[in-house]
């Protein structure tokens, strides 16, 4: 399994596949409407995991509240990420100044080849995105838009953007680490706001790790408050 594909299992199905190109460790995502998967479901899926190979699992962002079959089977902690939120009803982002040459742009043929390089150069090994999670990303919403940050033919940053009714998610955001303070991150962020604006949504949510203090700045400086809501990342081994 080197891509990642849908298993269904009863009533549950999950989105299932390598997490970030590791050939022993599977990405595991919930498709029910809410994702909270039964016990014998998950448990019935980790077991056909294990039988292809792999030796451990780690979840999607999940709410606590869905939670629960995975604390039943053992699951534990990886990680916990911060959501804010934006309500847009009064959109009036700063003015950001973008490095000289760089434009936000649509996508052309090969840019989201440069965009996964961008993303592996702003984020730790476990948080990379690979072709199958940038998809997975472009699709979690019923709608949603794909920008780049261009400087000539480079791609220095880029962002992926959905939402579902009025409500808006900033899926994805990576800059180029070697062109740090020259706007990007901000332009992408702005642009996306009023895109989602343009379709009017009412709130934009993003969700960020508790300890990466320069995105949290960014985008507190862009009209995000940081909310009571978390997500957490589950792992297990399996047997």
């Amino acid at each position: 399994m080197r891509t990642r594909q849908t298993l269904s299992v009863g009533k549950d199905r999950f989105r299932v596949g390598p997490w970030q190109g590791a050939a022993d460790v599977a990405y595991l995502a919930v498709s029910n409407d809410p994702p909270r998967p039964t016990t014998e479901g998950l448990r019935n899926c980790l077991s056909q995991l294990s039988d292809k190979g792999y030796s451990s699992v780690v979840t999607a962002a999940l709410h606590p509240s869905e939670a629960g079959a995975f604390d039943q089977l053992g699951f534990s902690e990886l990680d916990r990420l911060l959501v804010l939120a934006h309500d847009l009803e009064d959109l009036n982002p700063p003015r950001r100044t973008l490095e000289r040459g760089i434009r936000v742009r649509q996508p052309l043929p090969g840019d989201r080849s440069k965009a996964l390089e961008v993303d592996h150069r702003a984020f730790q090994p476990m948080w990379r995105l690979d072709r199958s999670s940038l998809r997975d990303a472009e699709s979690a919403t019923p709608t949603s838009r794909t920008r780049v940050a261009a400087h000539g033919t480079s791609v220095v940053g880029y962002a992926v953007t959905g939402r579902s009714g009025r409500q808006g998610f900033l899926q994805r955001l990576a800059a180029e680490p070697s062109h740090a303070g020259s706007g990007i991150g901000s332009a992408l962020v702005i642009d996306s706001l009023k895109w989602a604006t343009r379709h009017n949504v009412r709130r934009m949510l993003v969700n960020t790790q508790f300890d990466n203090h320069r995105a949290r700045q960014l985008y507190l400086g862009l009209g995000f408050r940081e909310t009571p809501t978390y997500l957490v990342v589950l792992s297990r081994s399996l047997p």
